[in-house]
């Protein structure tokens, strides 16, 4: 989709079509002085309660010559947030290219987020609202491959107090997250079948080779020589062996500058729970596994068609966590590539295993800041639900910057605090730490096993995106499948650094 931007007032409906945002209540109308010229045409739908402007609620007037007005609900006013924004924009849009329109206008709302993040709000909707996910059945129905209709669209202010001076840089940053956001997506979203660690890693090549990154893979035979043991264990029971993938972005710095950040994402391609084996209701949805790698390899893709100053280095361990003879046990003893061990209590607690290797190599590159992306505790998932990530971070000014970020793209996160209470849940007689240390406390406990391999000086943060990763009911910006959350923080972070 092409995306236009202006601002200047509005004389009535613009042919082919327009979308008016609308707010909840009496004074919804009386609220919006610049838009004068639709109070004939909006006034008399509102007066009857055949359009109340709740929240994702559509009503499509056809003017004849006048084309196609949209009046397109917000909900209660001193409720808007991001995330809704983005979400009203995206079934506006929706219902725009339903209408078999090529080219539309859709006219801001003002708001308490200001011009510039409604712009990209509603451009990122816009844009997520055009994902269509692919499917593998044999015949398509006709109409399966057809683009969608709308193929221009211009986002307009109408009143000229909320002009956005830099509104090309807001609107490709617009495009560029969308874009990657429905990557990732994608990726994670794969039958476990045609994303084993081979076939993710030989993507992750391609892509680099696309966008300039530089990439090294580490096999099997390099993870058992370089001591990769956590992440070898968790692949020892599949047929395709686990994988380490390094991707680099230089940036401007020279050659062998330490990166601004460095990402590291959870790629369990596919969860069994190894021998302490799920249950089996939902263990198809398993592919989500590696949500964080899938994350972390579209932010390094998107910020290096960003063209950033600062070097960035993105690690992702890759493996499959299946039952097998050659599968690890609970009791097993391993030596990680920190050269640290570990007692096995959990094998369906390999997110932990694989994630202590790669951050062990990313602190390699002596990164500014270490973020790593993984779904890793039913417990988070439990706690904050769906609609929240969980934050945990051995930095203060790190986690609130996170914070205000995510909140500014609509990606909603919780602190959660490093209790050191919890730190004898991982105590080990055997080794020098235990993976697991019970169901209570869980993500903490997780959290705390992964400190364990964090340099006291590295300034760190953990995202438990387990509940994110994956939405179970379809909303207007995301299908039903992978969410890609993640990549619209990181893509701001990485800007705000």
């Amino acid at each position: 989709m092409n995306l236009k931007y202006k601002c200047e007032p509005v004389n009535g409906p613009q042919k082919p079509g327009t979308a008016v945002f609308l707010t909840s209540g009496p004074r919804a109308l009386d609220e919006r002085p610049e838009l004068g010229s639709f109070r004939l045409l909006l006034r008399p739908h509102l007066a009857s309660g055949a359009f109340k402007g709740g929240a994702l609620e559509t009503m499509s007037l056809w003017l004849g010559e006048g084309g196609w007005l949209l009046l397109a609900g917000l909900g209660d006013g001193k409720k808007i947030t991001e995330a809704s924004l983005v979400d009203a924009a995206a079934k506006a849009a929706r219902v725009l290219g339903d209408l078999g329109l090529k080219e539309a206008v859709m006219l801001l709302p003002p708001s308490g987020l200001g011009p510039a993040n409604s712009l990209e709000l509603a451009a990122l909707g816009a844009l997520l609202a055009l994902d269509r996910r692919p499917d593998y059945k044999s015949e398509k129905k006709p109409g399966d491959d057809k683009p969608p209709a709308l193929r221009t669209l211009t986002l307009q202010h109408a009143s000229t107090q909320d002009k956005t001076p830099g509104h090309r840089q807001v609107l490709e940053l617009a495009r560029l997250t969308a874009e990657h956001q429905i990557l990732a997506r994608n990726l994670t979203d794969r039958p476990a079948n045609l994303a084993t660690p081979d076939i993710i890693a030989k993507e992750a090549v391609r892509l680099a080779g696309e966008r300039g990154l530089r990439a090294q893979v580490w096999d099997e035979v390099k993870l058992a020589d370089e001591g990769a043991g956590g992440i070898l264990a968790v692949g020892s029971a599949s047929r395709h062996p686990p994988r380490m993938v390094v991707l680099e972005h230089q940036g401007a710095a020279p050659r062998g500058g330490a990166p601004a950040l460095a990402l590291v994402g959870k790629g369990v391609t596919f969860d069994s729970g190894g021998l302490c084996l799920k249950p089996p209701e939902n263990m198809h949805l398993m592919k989500t596994d590696m949500a964080g790698a899938a994350v972390v390899l579209a932010t390094m893709a998107a910020a290096s068609k960003l063209k950033v100053r600062q070097p960035l280095v993105g690690v992702m361990p890759l493996a499959e966590n299946l039952v097998g003879g050659a599968g690890q046990r609970p009791g097993d003893i391993l030596t990680t590539l920190s050269g640290r061990t570990v007692e096995v209590m959990n094998t369906d607690a390999e997110g932990r295993l694989i994630l202590c290797d790669a951050l062990t190599l990313a602190q390699k590159y002596r990164p500014r800041a270490l973020v790593d992306l993984a779904t890793l505790t039913g417990a988070c998932n439990v706690a904050l639900g769906d609609k929240c990530a969980g934050l945990f971070s051995n930095d203060p000014e790190l986690g609130k910057n996170i914070m205000d970020l995510s909140q500014s793209v609509g990606e909603q996160f919780w602190p959660l605090p490093l209790l050191d209470v919890y730190e004898d849940k991982i105590k080990s007689d055997l080794a020098d730490f235990r993976e697991s240390g019970g169901r209570l406390g869980g993500a903490v406990v997780a959290s705390l096993f992964l400190r364990r391999f964090i340099d006291p000086e590295v300034r760190w943060a953990h995202m438990d995106i387990v509940g994110t990763a994956r939405n179970g009911v379809k909303t207007p910006s995301c299908p039903e499948g992978a969410t890609g959350f993640g990549v619209r923080t990181l893509l701001k972070l990485i800007c705000r650094l």
